[in-house]
């Protein structure tokens, strides 16, 4: 085809009308959340189709509450030598956490997320955190993870995983992205980091492998007692708190949420009247609320430790 034959004709980037009013609305709102991530210390990748990329572009972090807890914990325990983030995702708590930190190591088996974990740690220039792609569990081998293809946020390991799929609302269909993943021993990867594990914190965040792996690490957790904080959905996974609490040398805490309720309207109406907060409280074995953001292994010192403490 000859240029000089093709018709001048125009093509809409925005109709008049109510296009460009949805377009200037949203172009708008999305520029002032830029402006206000271009003030953060940490900044990241995200994509806006996910609940937790919508709340790091909105606030900064996901879980905030979460993290300020951790920091406090952390600071009070001095536990600074090592996190171990089993269950990174696009590493909001890696990078939150990685300057209260020597050195992080993050886990996250999702073939794409997992380039964007590692995106995300080079942006904000930590040369001391780490990025593997594999998942971890008791036993070694090839197994499928699945997520929703609208929530990268939520993915399971079908063949793993203790939570069904109603846990995020969700059905069987609905997890319909598969990718074929590496498992690796959970006790033989931390057992690397042997000689930093008593002033180590490890993250447990992988949707319903949880007691799995805290089951492979219990010889480490006995023997080097890290702190150690998991998440918790207590009906499909019953028998977690009591598994936790017959290792020796831990106290129990949850965080805990307060704008909790199947609700949209009732907790929009809370977050409204009373804001967003989460309490640090010894976990009641017999009054557990449906799901804990993480419960926290805390070390006990040693009678040895409290008398030299004492003197």
């Amino acid at each position: 085809m000859e240029l000089n034959r093709i018709e001048r004709t125009s093509f809409f980037e925005v109709k008049p009308g109510f296009d460009a009013i949805r377009y200037l609305t949203s172009f708008g709102l999305l520029t002032l959340l830029a402006r206000r991530a271009r003030k953060r210390p940490a900044t990241m990748f995200v994509e806006v189709s996910s609940t937790v990329d919508r709340h790091i572009l909105s606030e900064g972090l996901f879980e905030k509450g979460v993290i300020e807890t951790l920091r406090y914990v952390l600071s009070r325990s001095g536990t600074t030598e090592l996190m171990i983030d089993i269950g990174a995702n696009i590493g909001n708590h890696s990078i939150a956490l990685a300057p209260l930190f020597r050195r992080v190591e993050a886990v996250e088996p999702h073939p794409i997320l997992y380039r964007v974990l590692e995106a995300n740690v080079l942006r904000n220039r930590m040369s001391h955190l780490s990025c593997h792609n594999f998942g971890l569990g008791k036993t070694e081998g090839i197994v499928t993870l699945e997520e929703s293809p609208d929530e990268h946020s939520i993915s399971r390991v079908a063949e793993r995983s203790v939570l069904p799929p109603e846990t995020f609302g969700l059905s069987e269909e609905q997890f319909g992205n598969r990718y074929s993943i590496q498992l690796k021993s959970a006790h033989d990867f931390v057992a690397q980091y042997a000689d930093q594990l008593s002033r180590a914190f490890i993250k447990i965040d992988v949707e319903g492998m949880e007691q799995e792996i805290i089951e492979s690490l219990e010889p480490l957790l006995r023997q080097y007692r890290p702190l150690v904080g998991f998440e918790l959905f207590t009906k499909a996974q019953p028998n977690l708190v009591n598994i936790a609490r017959a290792i020796p040398g831990y106290e129990l805490h949850a965080i805990r949420m307060h704008d909790t309720g199947r609700s949209k309207i009732w907790r929009s109406l809370k977050l409204l009247l009373k804001g967003r907060k989460n309490t640090l409280e010894p976990i009641d074995p017999d009054r557990l609320d449906e799901v804990y953001p993480l419960v926290l292994m805390v070390p006990v010192p040693s009678q040895g430790k409290k008398q030299q403490s004492g003197a």
